[in-house]
Formats: C-alpha cells, structure tokens, sequence
C-alpha cells in the first residue's frame, strides 16, 4: 500500500512543470471563476473548464472535498474529478483521498492539487484565494499543454522549492519525473544523470538516504536537506 508522500514524490514534479506552463502563458493576470458555466477566465482571453476539487479554511486549518456534502454550493457537473478522485483513494488506501476532510498538516491544498493534477491528467490547478479561505480547481486545456517544458533553470528552482515545502525522498521524486516524461537517464551509484527535452544535461548526487547535495556541480544551499 503506497502512501499520500510517495504519491507525491511521484506526481510533484511534473505537475510543477505544468504550474509553470500556466504561469508562463497568462502571466500577470485577473480572472473571473464562474461557476454556472464551469469555465474560468483570464484578462488575455484565455477561458478553460475547470473542476473544484476543495476548499482551505483559514479558521479550521483543514482541507474539505468538494464531494463532501458540506459543499453543497458547488453543481454537481464540476465536482466529477473530485469524486474520482476520492475513487482513486479509495482503491489506493489513500487517506487522505477517503476522508471528507484532512487537517493541513498532514496535506495541504498545495501537496494534494499536485497529485490531483496528475490523477485526473488535468493541464494545471488554480487556487482563487476568498476571505476565509482558498479554493482550488483544476484546469483543462490544450493551449497550456503547448507550452515548452521545464528547462534546467526552471527544474532547479521548482525543485529546490519542492524540497523546502515537503519531507520526500529526493531521488524518487526526481527520477520519477524523469520516468513520466520519457527522458533518458542513467543512475550510477550516487549519482543521477538525464537529458532534458531542450537537450540540456542534469546531474544530480544524492546522499544515502536519497537527499540531494548536487545539482549539475552546485552543492545544495541549507534549508533544502530534509
């Protein structure tokens, strides 16, 4: 039986890559969620369907499903994948997947709509921030899907970033968005080496409980070495 991290150690990174694939196409923006049509809109003419998948509260500090019948607020039609995913838990003995609410310290909105995103193969999610709380949906749509992928640059940041939110095994998580995106890698001993899509090179040295210390020669900054 897998757990909720190692879900995350496997899904984070590339759903990462496509919150940067979103960032990159709308920029700096406004946006109007509305939910009597299930569609979201940006000020650059961008409209995508979304599903709600939850809700943050800043008062209870817990996470609430969107099928949880305390969301009765929300159309049916835009919490179907938050029902599947509550399948998927279901079938994965996920926790917090079947239960209708989980406290934020054991996963947040951010840790659970990364793995959401990969579940439900959306292009990205979206928290819309309210007074009280936030909502998070996921978003779906080809244009964001377009956009390049992750070079180096941005891999290191998004990973680096990674590792200060969230206690994972290092290795895994890397070598897991390595494997989802069909790149070529080698692992030798302590060291993990690939090819991005750009053509750039990665190397990275882990410890050995699978922490990492180098990225492409560069020693891994404090704060990061969970």
């Amino acid at each position: 039986m897998s757990t909720f991290i190692e879900y995350l150690e496997k899904y984070a990174l590339v759903s990462l890559e496509k919150q940067e694939k979103f960032r990159r196409l709308i920029g700096e923006h406004t946006r109007e969620l509305d939910l009597d049509s299930g569609l979201i809109r940006f000020d650059s003419d961008l409209v995508f369907p979304f599903q709600v998948l939850g809700t943050e509260s800043n008062n209870t500090l817990t996470w609430l499903w969107a099928w949880s019948e305390e969301q009765t607020e929300i159309p049916p039609n835009l919490i179907k994948s938050s029902f599947e995913l509550k399948d998927w838990g279901n079938r994965h003995r996920i926790r917090e997947f079947m239960m209708p609410s989980v406290d934020l310290n054991g996963a947040d909105g951010h840790a659970i709509s990364l793995i959401a995103t990969e579940v439900c193969r959306a292009s990205c999610y979206y928290r819309d921030p309210y007074e009280g709380g936030t909502v998070y949906v996921l978003i779906f749509g080809k244009t964001i899907d377009e956009q390049p992928p992750l070079d180096f640059s941005r891999l290191s940041r998004q990973f680096t970033e990674l590792l200060s939110l969230y206690e994972l095994n290092h290795r895994d998580a890397l070598v897991s968005y390595l494997r989802i995106k069909n790149l070529p890698l080698v692992e030798k001993g302590s060291f993990v080496e690939a090819e991005l899509a750009g053509g750039e090179r990665l190397k990275a040295q882990f410890d050995e409980r699978g922490r990492l210390r180098s990225f492409n020669g560069d020693a891994l900054q404090a704060g990061y070495s969970h």
